[in-house]
């Protein structure tokens, strides 16, 4: 299977999930209550599942229309897309486990869809500076990250990615 088919697939199940949770959410369906009705719920007014209903759409169009409809290989520049994903996941994260202390199937289910298809493109431009550089960026930042704590392993993490990815975009051009 090509990797921008799986990646066309991956997006519709992030878009199923994103659909399911919200409807969860908002039918009161589990212990979500806790989450629903923290002040920690929204951003600026916006409930945190309102982003999933609009992000796994936005990245199956944009995957769709990147891959000409899964024909052509996945590209590099979907990285930054979904690091941006990735920063806020890791937000949420935080949020879930530290925060709120509210924690379910459906929220990893939705995050671990996400770098999946971050691991997509990665493994389909492997050979590329930039890919090759983000990743170095990655782990560099997780080793730094260590030893500050876990969130702070994914922040370095995430930060040393997109700084490797930067560098090695403006190092080939």
């Amino acid at each position: 299977m090509k990797a921008s088919i799986a990646f066309v697939f991956l997006s519709l199940v992030g878009v199923a999930e994103a659909f399911v949770h919200a409807w969860q959410e908002n039918a009161f369906t589990t212990y979500w209550t806790q989450v629903r009705f923290s002040s920690y719920a929204s951003l600026l007014g916006v409930p945190y599942w309102a982003f999933g209903i609009v992000w796994f759409p936005l990245v199956l169009v944009v995957g769709l229309w990147v891959t000409r409809f899964g024909r052509d290989s996945l590209r590099r520049e979907l990285m930054v897309l979904l690091t941006v994903g990735n920063i806020f996941t890791g937000y949420l994260w935080f949020l879930d486990l530290v925060v709120v202390r509210a924690f379910s199937a459906e929220y990893v289910g939705l995050y671990v869809t996400n770098y999946a298809l971050t691991g997509l493109v990665i493994a389909q431009n492997w050979s590329s500076v930039v890919v090759k550089d983000f990743s170095a960026g990655t782990i560099i930042g997780v080793v730094v990250g260590v030893f500050f704590g876990p969130f702070a392993t994914v922040a370095f993490g995430l930060a040393g990615g997109l700084l490797g990815a930067f560098s090695g975009y403006t190092s080939t051009r």
